[in-house]
């Protein structure tokens, strides 16, 4: 992990106080599916599958993604968030928001809608504000820290663009929910999400993954095809086209989908088997959903399918494998700082070992699985929502696992 800038690197408790929530609404999330069945996947619009989606977007990505920009942009792109001190009232604010919006959702009365975008909406602008300046102010590689600053500005569209749905379910705006709602996810999950995963995997899969290095040129052109898409998106909804946003971002996801198993394959010295594993699934769900959407206007059956391939595993792969690296790191800072130099501490590898991270991925693909089955016989949603919880539940306990030994560790 040479080239980082450890000294930089925020206190463990910040990022980890977000990377531990991301499990406990992965938990959440199957533990709502659980409790209500086939109800919760029969359409997209259907109160208790907005709030599994929130649950995932929000709570799964949203969580660890903060989390991860946390550490990732002082530590790799000498870019430090300012106001440190208000990490720990963003995370309040931001998760508590989401468990508020999970009562608005359910019934859009306006003292729920009202909590719940207050709270959502000051701790993203807040963050996604913090971000951007500390990209402008940061040292790092130009283009990844070009590509953050395209994901938090995403961000704050996503926001907006949320808040104003909420105001349509509570009848205090008249716009087409479908164009909003459409909109809104596209910049979420293409803008937000998947440009932070592409900027951020141009400095850690060469490093983790011991692939080549992937050029500046490659990353800014890949951002400028998304961003050009992200704004087709946005120049349909005003026009009204009847392009759905989806079908045109799907391009650009694909070609990350591509470049990740290309990069793999010609790793000139490959390193984290299972982290590469975590990746690669991750980006195969994805390809599939990308292809879903360019083949023909889904059914709306298959349109949930596709949600499910993005929402619930392929993007969910993506982050959970590198959470489980960077909870192992954050594990290995807090020894280095508990203990003087020259006292020998448990490497990252033992701390969080490969055989635990290839049984997370065996829980994490069987519970995709029976998602996807689900979907084609709701019967299967309760146990569906089982093995979710189960596979996010063991996730968190691998990671809790870690800490006590880290926590634990007395030098001989």
């Amino acid at each position: 992990m040479s080239g980082l800038a450890f000294a930089q690197a925020p206190p463990p408790a910040q990022p980890l106080r977000f990377l531990l929530s991301s499990l406990a609404w992965g938990t959440v999330a199957g533990a709502w599916l659980l409790s209500n069945g086939e109800i919760a996947l029969l359409t997209r619009w259907a109160p208790h599958t907005l709030v599994l989606v929130h649950l995932f977007t929000l709570g799964v990505l949203g969580n660890a993604m903060l989390g991860s920009l946390i550490q990732f942009l002082p530590v790799a792109a000498g870019s430090p968030l300012p106001w440190p001190g208000l990490a720990p009232w963003l995370h309040a604010a931001f998760n508590g928001g989401l468990l508020l919006l999970m009562p608005a959702l359910m019934f859009p009365h306006p003292l729920f809608t009202g909590a719940a975008s207050l709270l959502l909406a000051s701790s993203l602008s807040g963050f996604a504000l913090g971000g951007l300046i500390a990209v402008m102010r940061g040292t790092g590689v130009r283009a990844p820290r070009l590509g953050i600053g395209v994901a938090l500005a995403s961000l704050l569209a996503t926001g907006a663009l949320g808040l104003v749905l909420l105001a349509i379910l509570s009848g205090r705006m008249a716009l087409p929910l479908d164009r909003v709602a459409n909109l809104h996810a596209a910049f979420g999950l293409a803008g937000w999400t998947l440009a932070l995963l592409g900027a951020v995997g141009s400095i850690t899969v060469p490093m983790l993954q011991g692939t080549r290095r992937i050029p500046a040129g490659g990353l800014l052109i890949w951002l400028g095809v998304l961003v050009a898409c992200l704004g087709a998106a946005g120049w349909g909804l005003i026009a009204g086209s009847p392009l759905h946003p989806a079908r045109v971002l799907a391009l650009p996801a694909l070609g990350f989908c591509l470049a990740v198993p290309i990069l793999q394959s010609r790793a000139p010295h490959p390193r984290n088997p299972v982290l590469r594993r975590f990746w690669l699934a991750g980006c195969m769900a994805l390809a599939i959903a990308c292809l879903g959407l360019l083949a023909r206007a889904p059914s709306p059956r298959a349109a949930l399918a596709i949600g499910a391939l993005v929402i619930a595993v392929g993007l969910p792969l993506l982050v959970l494998g590198m959470l489980l690296e960077i909870i192992g790191f954050l594990a290995w800072i807090e020894l280095r700082r508990r203990h003087p130099r020259g006292v020998r501490v448990p490497g990252v590898d033992r701390l969080l070992d490969d055989a635990r991270k290839q049984w997370l991925l065996y829980a994490h693909l069987a519970a995709g699985a029976l998602l996807l089955a689900a979907i084609a016989n709701p019967a299967l949603a309760r146990l569906a929502g089982a093995a979710l919880a189960l596979a996010w539940g063991a996730s968190g306990w691998v990671v809790l696992r870690c800490w006590r030994q880290a926590l634990g560790f007395r030098p001989a």
